[in-house]
Order: C-alpha cells, then sequence, then structure tokens
C-alpha cells in the first residue's frame, strides 16, 4: 500500500510541478516537488528501494529541465545513498532533522545539478546568485515538505489507515480437492 501511495503521491507532485510551481515564485525561488517525494521515499521506505525511486526522479528531472543525460540519475543515486546512510546512522525520525535533511539535500542536488548542466557551456553564472537561488529553492523545498509532513501526520492522526495490511487476505484460491 505504501507504493501505490507513494504513485499517487508522487503523480500529484508531478502535476503540481508542471502546472502550478513555475506560477509560485517567490522571489525568484520555486521549490523542487519531485526531490519532496524522493525525500519521502526514504523517510516511508527505509530501506534500499529508494534508489529505484532515484533513478526515476533523476528521469523525470532530466527530462523537463533539458538537462545533459545522466547527470539527475548520478547526482540522485549519490546523493540518496548519502542521505541514506546517514538516515540509517542516526535514526532521524523528527521533523526537525528530516526538515534538516530535505533542505541540504535540496541545496547540494540543485547547485551540483545547475552547475554541471553549465559547464557544457563554458558560461558558469555567478556563484552568489547562484547560491542564493539554491538557497532559496532549497528552503522553500523544505518548507513545503515540512507543511506536508505536518498534514500527513494530521491525516493519519485522524483517520488511521494500515499502510502495512496485505490487500490479497481472504481472496487466495483454495482447492476443494486437496486434502
Amino acid at each position: 500500500m505504501k507504493l501505490f501511495s507513494l504513485l499517487i503521491f508522487g503523480y500529484l507532485m508531478l502535476i503540481a510541478q508542471i502546472s502550478f510551481v513555475p506560477n509560485g515564485d517567490v522571489a525568484g525561488s520555486h521549490p523542487n516537488l519531485l526531490l519532496l517525494v524522493l525525500c519521502f521515499a526514504l523517510f516511508w521506505y527505509r530501506d534500499p528501494r529508494v534508489f529505484l525511486w532515484a533513478i526515476v526522479t533523476g528521469l523525470i528531472c532530466e527530462t523537463f529541465d533539458a538537462a545533459i543525460p545522466g547527470t539527475g540519475i548520478v547526482l540522485l543515486t549519490g546523493l540518496i545513498w548519502l542521505a541514506y546512510r546517514i538516515q540509517i546512522h542516526f535514526q532521524i525520525r523528527s521533523l526537525i532533522s528530516r526538515f534538516v535533511l530535505m533542505a541540504a539535500f535540496a541545496f547540494i542536488f540543485d547547485s551540483l545539478f545547475q552547475i554541471l548542466n553549465r559547464l557544457e557551456t563554458q558560461a558558469l553564472p555567478d556563484l552568489t546568485l547562484l547560491a542564493q537561488q539554491t538557497v532559496g529553492n532549497a528552503l522553500y523545498t523544505a518548507v513545503a515538505g515540512l507543511a506536508l509532513l505536518i498534514s500527513f501526520k494530521l491525516v493519519l492522526r485522524l483517520v488511521p489507515l494500515d499502510f502495512e495490511q496485505n490487500l490479497h487476505q481472504g481472496t487466495g484460491y483454495e482447492s476443494r480437492y486437496s486434502h
């Protein structure tokens, strides 16, 4: 059930990223909602399946940003490996630590993604302008992620859903002739 929930969440965030985020700039910054889906996969799964989500998210980022092929996948799989190791080692569960992890993850990804995709043009932007924009993007992403985390916690408290339940219970085939 977690996979289905995360897929629906990912589709909704992709639609929001394409349609609503370009119009919602605050001081030239905008959130990266696809990174939020990857962070939520990291928080919900806590196992190596999150690397599959990193590959898919990297492909989507490369597609919609017209980036150099492979940069998004390599960056996200490397960064998600680091975030996965940090989460496993420190047992990150509080909202503040998740906020910091989302902000750091978004900042590092956005800055490296911008730098790597502009190396081909030999015209790197002013690093102070790039740093200001990536810090704004990272904070905007982390604040949106924190708001979503809090809203998910409230919804799960009000409407108790069991994401671990097996949907095939009681629907299995039983032969009448096996004794």
